[in-house]
């Protein structure tokens, strides 16, 4: 990682703060560009960042990831999400590699055990579809690239165990989704697994996530036991309930586990998600990206 020069697109997000401090960290050279620094979907902009940082490889993070706002504004989730990567992959075709994230969402859930790279698509959702249509914008493209599916992602910035331990700072019961399963990932288990994947020059698509599998109503469990042992939040009763009990615009997959094998036979292996929650949430705690 150390001796390639990275662009960092969408570096405001949790993946893109996860990766830029393990890069310092790394002593690696990395520029980071913000949604409102770099508009990705922008052919000028983006020919303009890739000219000046002269990077080795680009990893997109740039997305719109608010699910349920992809539902009643799908053109935007589809130039951020589809027309953009399609974009950065031309640009990029015959100079640096482009690394992209994707997402389980363009599964339909209905698996009984973990999906691999190859495995049949069918998103649900409009951000599922929107994502999916960004994957084949690159491999079309004919240029080099990695995309990477990752899932349940959790770093410094809005995510769901943020979200769980503001609402049991407030001292009230929860209620959380038991039906739902897939595999909880810390940004910078992420951003580690990345810069291996490329470091052993991994091309393709390549499921990276955290060990193990949970639901969101064990990930809640353990962030509101884990956070009060930091005092981040208050111990406090959770209720599992089905996902009919909490209906949202955007259709979830209710089985996304991700099969790691391909990532496994390159030497890549990620924390188990209880591990690399407790870490994050000592980031949390001492106020630093990890």
């Amino acid at each position: 990682m150390t001796s390639l020069r990275w662009l960092v697109t969408g570096a405001g997000g949790q993946l893109g703060r996860a990766f830029l401090a393990r890069a310092r960290a790394g002593g690696t050279t990395a520029v980071g560009m913000s949604h409102g620094e770099l508009d990705v979907a922008d052919a000028d902009a983006v020919k303009r960042a890739l000219d000046r940082a002269q990077p080795d490889v680009v990893l997109n993070c740039a997305a719109f990831t608010a699910v349920d706002r992809c539902e009643s504004e799908p053109a935007l989730a589809r130039r951020a999400n589809a027309v953009a990567p399609g974009l950065l992959a031309q640009l990029c075709r015959g100079g640096p590699l482009l690394v992209h994230v994707s997402t389980d969402y363009v599964f339909d859930g209905s698996a009984s055990r973990p999906i691999a790279e190859d495995a049949p698509t069918r998103p649900l959702s409009v951000y599922g579809k929107s994502k999916l249509e960004g994957e084949e914008a690159i491999r079309a493209s004919g240029g080099e690239h990695l995309i990477a599916r990752t899932q349940w992602v959790f770093g410094a910035g809005a995510n769901f165990v943020r979200t769980i331990l503001r609402a049991a700072g407030q001292g009230q019961p929860l209620r959380v989704v038991d039906d739902q399963t897939g595999r909880p990932t810390w940004a910078a288990s992420l951003a580690a697994a990345l810069a291996a994947a490329v470091g052993a020059g991994t091309r393709g698509t390549l499921h990276l996530a955290n060990e193990g599998v949970a639901s969101f109503f064990d990930l809640a469990s353990a962030a509101v036991d884990e956070g009060a042992r930091r005092g981040l939040c208050a111990r406090v009763p959770i209720q599992a309930i089905p996902t009919a009990e909490m209906p949202r615009p955007a259709v979830r997959p209710a089985y996304g586990v991700l099969d790691l094998s391909r990532a496994r036979s390159l030497g890549i292996r990620s924390p188990h998600w209880r591990d690399a929650l407790a870490s994050h949430l000592d980031a949390e705690r001492d106020g630093r990206d990890a």
